[in-house]
């Protein structure tokens, strides 16, 4: 076909002459159409550039928003920093051998009967350390010409282990359960690794070992995952280099995302915790697998984990659409009900969480009676198989087929719970190494449904108060969550800091009137407070499954407020980051406790529970204590020290209260300002232990005092009773004459009189808590003062030359280890409590 000749029509329209003018009359009508259509044209122009311009500016405001990062849904998962340590690099042989030696009961006798001490050696060793435990205790015991590290050159603990109870097993270092399941998720995951290495590089089984067995590799896969498809180092010949099938590719990756899974159902939070080591070696093996084949039950629980979502939106990212098919599919799995109970926490959907992890919990206990009571019928089938006659004569009799001794332990027959020890003696096997002992899930999904059941105290009650302010809680662009002291548009301004009345102001102003019409109503008031039990409840029997040997009582010459003192000073010598030495070691062994990840953060959860309830003088006790077994808790070479929310939660409400609560800090009833008037019991003089502890130096940052003391302790013998408060149990009444002119309808009434002597109990135990608290406050204003007035000096006398020595000043920079939580259980405590505890001051 031709090409359509260009047409002429434009041009002469465009410029018409005199002769066309009958042309022009004639395609008059033609030429009005012509611009109608012309018209149209030039409208629906203008309607893609006003589309255009609308694109335009919706990009610009694209560009004006911020990026929104995107990261993995397993790195949002909570308490993942307790679970750092060795664990993740150690060679794989070298952990195994420490899960025999935890399993070992002879591990800790032997630290007992040390050998004597071997030559000298070259290598400077580190100071000495007075509270090494688990393994970081056990002695030298390499020939003399082995190489020697830092752990072998460890001098021995000044003191033994305490001795456990008659007829009781010493349990383990590390909770084997937890130790069991990262050495497991280690294999696994490394194994994972090698094979997703593998399918994405092509490189067989043999090309890869002789990658890893190369100068810097260290026989690891992660390493050899940055050369993805290279061999910098050649083929030594051993492997092929012929390319994999797509087939085989995806089995490599189907097998390593069997592992993944495998690995998630252990544990979720130490599995998240190693996968984050391996950077992008796992990224989308799980999507590539379900491109192939979308039911694929493992790839999607591991997609799920591995999924791409907004930081810190988890909440809004994350639905349990996913995990309610897998339940649905595999309703016996109870680690999909673990994990979606965790999901609705994030949710805020607290109600479906708890029934979870309680499904999960029954059903695991269930598990392990059924499997129990197997064991016990095979053994049972066993002895009389062997020897029925023999049941009622003496030969039988020792044979207790399962019930308790007398001396309350359960010895199974044939001493099946008994190893020999390093002198060929017998040694009890602790319960949590039996093959009958409960699953890892179950302490789990304790944890979990505590944390739950006080989680969703702290959301109603944050809930009642945006109601009461007015305002509605709405996520931040940067994921940052609303804290109730920076409150802006509400109606009464939120939680105030440093305010001497209280965290809610004026005792008889608008904003604590209002708040505790709210928190203080009866049936909201019950509620939270049964909620709060039932998470102490569950904390209490999660603790319960590892056991602890206490010695007797360090300082039991001093009363509650010198040991909370001692445990104040512990603690914070204790705290990461502190440069403060521990006060000297009691006469007595120190107490020694199961190590698990999680255990630092339970105990502190029970302690702001004591908090919520008001329980004053039931939390001096539990501090006192808290701080000894932190003391006792040692996870090296296994786990780092954790890093605990609760923890710095729980200090953090101490200091708020030191600072914004006059009558918090006043002399309570042992300070030495009126123990002769006021202490029913006396005050023991101070020994010399507790000179020794009172001569220890502060520490050099101020910020972190509060995250130092989280080990449970408070510092009360030294108060001179100008401002001072603390947890105390059961304390002596406060003198305060006003305690006995609290308003009340039926003032004869001895449940009045009761409720009013309680009070003065708990405000007394209130001030015991909070004394050292404010003596540490007032040692830090003493000194930034000093140290300003100090260089005010220098800077004079240098004639403006001082910038030099403020120069070597180091930076101080506060972060918040703590979270929104502080300033509800604040609100909650000065709207139930605290007005209560006023009245009688």
């Amino acid at each position: 076909m031709l090409p359509t000749p260009p047409s002429t029509h434009t041009s002469r329209s465009s410029s018409p002459g005199p002769g066309h003018a009958g042309a022009e009359a004639t395609d008059a009508p033609d030429t009005s159409n012509h611009a109608k259509k012309k018209k149209k044209k030039k409208a629906k122009k203008s309607a893609k550039g006003k589309d255009a311009a609308k694109g335009t500016g919706e990009q610009d405001q694209d560009r004006d928003r911020p990026p929104v990062l995107c990261i993995s849904r397993n790195k949002h998962w909570r308490y993942i920093s307790s679970y750092h340590g060795p664990w993740l690099q150690l060679p794989l042989e070298l952990l195994e051998s420490l899960l025999l030696l935890n399993l070992d009961p002879a591990t800790l006798h032997a630290a007992d009967t040390r050998l004597p001490p071997l030559p000298p050696n070259n290598i400077s060793v580190p100071p000495q350390r007075q509270r090494d435990r688990g393994f970081a205790s056990l002695g030298e015991y390499s020939p003399p010409d082995s190489p020697r590290t830092t752990f072998t050159a460890l001098p021995p603990p000044p003191s033994p282990f305490p001795p456990p109870r008659p007829g009781k097993a010493t349990p383990p270092p590390i909770d084997p359960g937890v130790f069991r399941s990262v050495t497991h998720i280690r294999r696994l995951i490394d194994e994972a690794a090698e094979l997703s290495v593998r399918a994405s590089s092509g490189l067989s089984a043999a090309a890869l070992g002789s990658m890893r067995g190369g100068p810097g590799m260290n026989g690891s896969a992660w390493a050899t995952a940055q050369s993805l498809g290279l061999n910098p180092l050649g083929d030594s010949g051993n492997g092929r280099n012929v390319a994999m099938s797509a087939m085989r590719v995806h089995r490599l990756r189907a097998l390593a995302v069997q592992k993944l899974a495998a690995a998630y159902k252990a544990d979720e939070i130490a599995s998240s915790v190693m996968v984050m080591q391996g950077g992008s070696v796992f990224d989308d093996i799980a999507e590539r697998v379900l491109k192939v084949d979308p039911n694929d039950v493992d790839a999607r629980y591991v997609h799920f984990f591995h999924e791409k979502i907004p930081s810190r939106q988890l909440a809004e990212s994350t639905s349990t659409q996913v995990l309610d098919e897998l339940i649905a599919e595999n309703p016996h799995r109870l680690e999909f009900f673990r994990t979606r109970g965790i999901v609705h926490c994030f949710r805020d959907e607290y109600v479906q969480a708890a029934k979870d992890f309680t499904h999960a919990l029954k059903e695991a206990r269930a598990l392990r009676k059924a499997r129990s009571a197997h064991m016990n019928g095979n053994l049972g089938d066993k002895q009389r198989g062997k020897g029925a006659k023999k049941k009622k004569g003496k030969a039988g009799g020792s044979k207790t087929n399962g019930q308790a001794p007398p001396n309350g332990t359960s010895a199974s027959a044939g001493g099946t719970d008994a190893a020999d020890g390093p002198d060929s003696e017998s040694v009890m096997l602790h319960p949590s190494v039996l093959p009958d002992a409960p699953e890892p899930i179950e302490p789990q999904c304790l944890f979990l449904r505590a944390a739950a059941y006080l989680q969703h105290a702290v959301f109603l009650i944050e809930d009642a108060i945006f109601k009461l302010e007015g305002i509605r809680k709405v996520p931040s662009v940067d994921g940052a969550e609303m804290r109730l002291c920076y409150v802006e548009n509400g109606r009464y301004g939120g939680v105030e800091i440093g305010n001497p009345d209280g965290p809610l102001g004026n005792p008889h102003g608008a904003k604590l009137q209002a708040y505790r019409a709210v928190l203080a109503e009866p049936a909201f008031r019950e509620h939270i407070l049964t909620l709060v039990k039932k998470s102490m409840r569950d904390h209490r029997q999660f603790l319960s499954h590892f056991d602890t040997l206490e010695g007797a009582p360090g300082y039991a010459d001093a009363d509650i407020a010198q040991r909370t003192e001692y445990a104040f000073l512990l603690s914070e010598s204790l705290r990461p980051g502190s440069q403060s030495s521990p006060p000297p070691v009691p006469d007595a062994p120190p107490m020694f406790t199961t190590y698990h990840p999680l255990l630092v953060e339970s105990h502190f959860s029970i302690l702001i529970g004591h908090l919520m309830l008001g329980d004053f003088p039931g939390l001096l006790p539990a501090f006192s204590r808290t701080a000894a077994l932190v003391d006792g808790l040692e996870g090296y070479p296994v786990f780092l020290p954790p890093r605990s929310m609760a923890q710095a939660e729980f200090v953090e409400v101490l200091e708020r209260l030191a600072k914004g609560w006059r009558n918090g800090i006043q002399p309570h009833s042992l300070s030495r300002a009126n123990s002769k008037q006021l202490a029913i019991e006396a005050p023991s003089p101070l020994s010399p232990k507790a000179k020794a502890v009172h001569r220890i130096p502060t520490p050099p940052t101020p910020e972190m005092d509060a995250f130092g003391a989280s080990g449970s302790s408070s510092r009360s013998f030294g108060v001179n009773g100008s401002s001072s408060s603390s947890c105390a149990a059961a304390m002596h009444p406060c003198s305060s004459s006003s305690a006995y002119d609290m308003p009340s309808a039926s003032a004869s009434s001895s449940s009045d009189d009761e409720s009013r002597e309680g009070l003065v109990e708990a405000l007394d135990a209130a001030r015991i808590l909070l004394a050292p608290v404010a003596k540490r406050q007032r040692e830090k204003a003493e000194r930034a003062a000093a140290e300003k007035a100090g260089a005010g000096v220098s800077a004079k006398n240098n004639g403006g030359g001082g910038g030099n020595s403020s120069a070597k000043k180091p930076l101080n920079i506060n972060i918040p280890l703590h979270g929104p939580r502080v300033e509800i259980v604040l609100a909650w405590m000065a709207a139930v409590f605290l007005c209560e505890l006023d009245g009688v001051a």
